[in-house]
């Protein structure tokens, strides 16, 4: 790895062509708020309501999350292409953008309210229970509304809303600085995200040991849709688009467009390394909220909830303050290079789980909360719920060791991959001659999406096989260690795997401008032909 980032930082530094005005980085990045509201909001919440809350069988609500993700394959690059080839007075991307939004924002409070099974009627072995869950309307509610709201709301707006940004700058250095503000709108949407779910238990008061959010995440829910809208609508009213640009562009039929992405190598690179990171990571990812309920917490549900926000809050507090840095970095080292750092630190943070993630006494350290305690109070009643939050709050001071690594590194990962898609488009353009960045984002965020879906359809299977039992108020010393193992097995395993897909990576930065400039004398060419 030091050979590769000493050969690419001796290349000239190309110094970023700040050609985005700092207000509209501003009102196009903010609709990343929207995105993680969506995915770390609403659709996170779903397994602790239907499993830790309604007392689903965790294997039926993974099977009905995974579903909507294989539709994806179909979808994401579906959407994608008519974005591309889309010719309206607003664009190409602002009117499935708004589209995407309304679809998210509504979707997001009416989950909710499921048919619910009758007691005892589902099976515990796995055969039968697959068999089950196709019978079940309480999978097929939950299905059809993730798919709705996934696949439909918030494929339109994200795929079409990176698009946008890839194609806001031709700069190799100025892409990364661009996507920043995107992630860094992600970062901060970050600091609320983790505290959605210990603020439905909250509004809950004395009843959330028994209920666990069934009835607080009503207005929670109502939150996170007015948030979606709130965030992404600058993007769509505010960031005008070259429209001129592409309406004279020949539009590329849907297989045409497939053909040539599947003969683009370094795209493929691209994705095979964030496909096995996305999987392995998403695999056994939602073992950290129960270990921070169970292990750390010792089964309190308020407590293990807020310290489950504490740790994603650090997080985000790293990953907002290193965006920068890193941008910088890229600029130095090049984003190959850069990459090829970050996952190889991802991985050392995963590891570090087995040693952060504990109940000892000295792990603990009481702040207070007094402000925040009186807002909670206020909301619970104006919604005639019976909240007494408490004004001080126990935290688990070494997760903020394990947060900050992943914070700076493993989060920061997206902001390069997304600027080295837009290099691949420029890529693409130089030998098909067509600009197609919404089909590549598709693609790219469909492989994404099926990696967590295969991680989905055997995450709860791998819950149950754990030992969890809802109905428990503290899970045995065999299922958590269970859990903590196979943390720190797969989230650093998939960091490697990610990592040497990287190392065959072709595009340096010297590549990446070569190829810029061939594109901006072929378009010179054809203009002086059509003068």
């Amino acid at each position: 790895m030091a050979q590769i980032i000493e050969k690419e930082s001796t290349e000239e530094i190309q110094h970023p062509h700040v050609d985005v005005p700092t207000k509209k980085r501003f009102l196009w990045g903010i609709g990343g708020f929207s995105d993680t509201m969506v995915v770390q909001g609403a659709a996170a919440m779903v397994q602790l309501i239907y499993v830790n809350a309604l007392g689903i069988n965790a294997a039926v609500v993974s099977m009905a999350c995974a579903f909507p993700r294989f539709l994806d394959f179909v979808t994401d690059p579906l959407i994608g292409h008519l974005s591309d080839n889309t010719r309206s007075r607003w664009g190409r991307r602002k009117p499935w953008m708004l589209a995407g939004l309304l679809t998210s924002a509504i979707l997001g409070t009416l989950l909710w309210h499921p048919p619910m099974p009758p007691p005892g009627d589902v099976p515990t072995a796995f055969l039968p229970l697959m068999g089950y869950c196709f019978k079940s309307t309480t999978f097929w509610y939950l299905a059809g509304m993730m798919t709705v709201l996934l696949s439909l709301g918030y494929a339109a707006f994200s795929i079409t809303h990176a698009a946008m940004g890839y194609e806001m700058s031709t700069d190799y250095n100025e892409r990364t600085h661009l996507f920043k503000w995107r992630l860094s709108a992600c970062a901060l949407a970050g600091f609320l995200t983790p505290w959605l779910y210990p603020l439905a238990l909250l509004l809950e008061g004395d009843r959330s040991q028994a209920i666990r959010g069934a009835e607080g995440v009503i207005p929670v829910s109502i939150l996170i849709g007015v948030t979606i809208l709130l965030a992404g609508l600058p993007s769509v009213l505010f960031c005008k688009e070259k429209v001129h640009d592409h309406k004279q562009d020949e539009k590329v039929p849907f297989l045409t467009a497939l053909r040539l992405t599947l003969r683009t190598g370094p795209f493929w690179l691209l994705v095979f390394s964030n496909f096995v990171m996305k999987f392995l990571m998403c695999l056994t990812g939602m073992f950290f909220v129960y270990i921070f309920i169970y292990h750390i917490a010792g089964g309190n549900q308020i407590l293990g909830g807020a310290l489950v926000g504490v740790f994603f809050v650090s997080i985000n507090i790293f990953n907002l303050s290193a965006m920068a840095p890193v941008a910088a970095l890229t600029e130095r080292l090049g984003k190959k290079p850069t990459l090829l750092l970050m996952l190889f630190m991802s991985a050392v943070a995963y590891a570090s789980c087995w040693f952060t993630l504990n109940n000892t006494p000295g792990a603990f350290a009481h702040i207070s909360i007094g402000w925040i305690s009186r807002m909670i109070n206020a909301i619970a009643v104006f919604f005639n719920l019976s909240a007494q939050c408490p004004t001080e709050l126990l935290i688990q001071w070494p997760c903020v060791i394990t947060g900050a690594l992943i914070g700076i590194f493993a989060n920061t990962i997206p902001m390069i991959q997304n600027s080295m898609i837009a290099d691949i488009c420029d890529l693409d353009e130089l030998k098909s001659g067509h600009r197609r960045e919404a089909f590549f984002g598709a693609v790219f965020v469909t492989t994404d999406k099926i990696a967590i879906a295969v991680a989905l359809a055997f995450q709860g299977f791998l819950l149950v096989y754990s030992g969890f039992d809802s109905k428990l108020e503290m899970q045995t010393t065999t299922t958590i260690g269970f859990w903590r193992l196979a943390l720190i097995i797969t989230q650093p395993l998939g960091c490697f795997i990610g990592l040497f897909s990287i190392i065959l990576y072709p595009l340096t930065r010297q590549r990446c401008h070569e190829i810029r400039t061939e594109l901006e004398l072929r378009k010179k060419a054809r203009a002086q032909v059509q003068a």
